[in-house]
Order: structure tokens, then sequence, then C-alpha cells
């Protein structure tokens, strides 16, 4: 996440998607994986969906809300946050560590606080700039920062929290694309884990994977099923 992308049209669906599993009784948390802001392509700058009359009656509590913080030219996740939007308020917004050793400790150490701000919590979202570390990316990298890490994500499960995870659509065939993910939903820590995917398809494709412990399956397919059938399923998807 970068803090130009706030209240994007990104935004008002995962936001949406977060609001809908809290009405289930969930309480939500969210790790932002904040990073600096880039400025090298127009990305955040997809606010036209505040006008468009086929995102009205999907959440108009969200979309006002969205829509005076665009307007006030305040967009950041600090200003998300400020918005109220979630019931839990269980936010996570320090910048993701860049490498700084073999070993990662800068962002094991970001991730161990990360995981306790969590605490309270049934469900985290993860929110990376662009998904799950894929193999042509190394752990030592910088361009790691804008990836959630496979170990972050069964150290959440581990601890009891359910997980969904964002992840930027590839251009690759589904079948293709869904198969980058397999290692990871295959772990033995990960086993008895509910495997759940949904599809933001507005303009770029925002994948968003779920891990669900048994004690929270029925309040989170019970959301998705409802969320798809209703005014969001015209901007919404199951592929999973």
């Amino acid at each position: 996440m970068q803090n130009r992308y706030a209240g994007d049209v990104g935004d008002f669906g995962k936001i949406g998607l977060l609001r809908a599993l809290e009405q289930e009784g969930l309480r939500v948390g969210v790790n932002w994986y904040l990073v600096g802001d880039e400025s090298h392509n127009n990305d955040g700058k997809h606010v036209g969906y505040l006008n468009d009359k086929q995102y009205v009656d999907c959440d108009n509590e969200l979309l006002y809300l969205l829509s005076e913080m665009v307007l006030q030219k305040k967009r950041s996740v600090e200003q998300l946050e400020c918005l109220n939007a979630l019931q839990t308020q269980r936010y996570y917004h320090r910048v993701i560590p860049l490498p700084n050793d073999i070993k990662g400790k800068a962002r094991r150490e970001w991730h161990k606080n990360a995981v306790e701000a969590m605490r309270g919590c049934d469900l985290v979202f993860l929110d990376p700039d662009n998904g799950l570390l894929p193999k042509s990316v190394g752990f030592g990298s910088a361009k790691s920062v804008k990836y959630v890490l496979s170990e972050e994500i069964i150290d959440y499960y581990k601890n009891g929290y359910s997980v969904v995870f964002y992840s930027h659509r590839t251009r690759e065939q589904l079948d293709v694309y869904l198969e980058r993910f397999m290692n990871l939903f295959c772990t033995k820590e990960l086993e008895e884990a509910t495997i759940k995917g949904i599809s933001f398809k507005r303009g770029t494709i925002r994948d968003y994977f779920f891990l669900i412990h048994k004690e929270h399956e029925e309040k989170c397919i019970s959301c998705l099923e409802s969320f798809v059938k209703g005014k969001w399923g015209q901007h919404f998807s199951m592929i999973l």
C-alpha cells in the first residue's frame, strides 16, 4: 500500500469487503504493508468511481466517507483510519523497512510488532503493493517490500488469526496465475485452513485470498456468498 492510493476504487472495494465481514460478527484488523509513495506512474488516481452510479447502494456510507477524504485532498492510510469505517480500529501503518541484512532482522521485527498490534482480532487483512512474494524477487531485494512473505501469512495463521491478503492480478491465464499460490496453500501449517478467493474486477483486477480457521469459517463463507449475490456482485466474483 502507498499513501497516494488511499481513497481510490480499490479502497472502496476492499474496505467494503472488510465492513461486510464485520457485519457478520468478525473483528477485523488491517496491516497496510505501507511503503513509500512512488511517482513514476498514475496509479492511485482512480477516483472516478465517486461519481459513478454503478457504485451507488453498494455501501453509501463508505462512498460518502471516501468522497469527503478525496475532496479534501487528505489521502493517506492514517486518514483512512480516521474515517472510522471499521469498528475494531486495529491498524498497523509502520512503513516496511528496506532489507538491511541477509537475515532480514528489521523486517522480522516489523512483522512481530504487526502481529502484536492485531491482538483481539479474528481476521487480519494484509495489503501489500503487489501480493505474495514471487520466486523472481529475492527476500533481500529492495522490491521485496512490495510483497507479503509466505512465512508472515503462516505466522498470522499460527497465532490464531484468519488471514486475507491482497494480490495484484497478472496477465496470465487464471489457472496459471493461481498456480503461484499453491506452494503456500499446500504447506503443512495451513492444511486445515479453508481457502477462498474473491476478485474485484473494476479497472485493475484485484484479488483477495482467504485462509480461514474453522471457528471463523461459517461467518466468512456466509459473508462472501451474500457479498457476490448482492449489489456488490456486479463488481466482485468468487475465484476459489
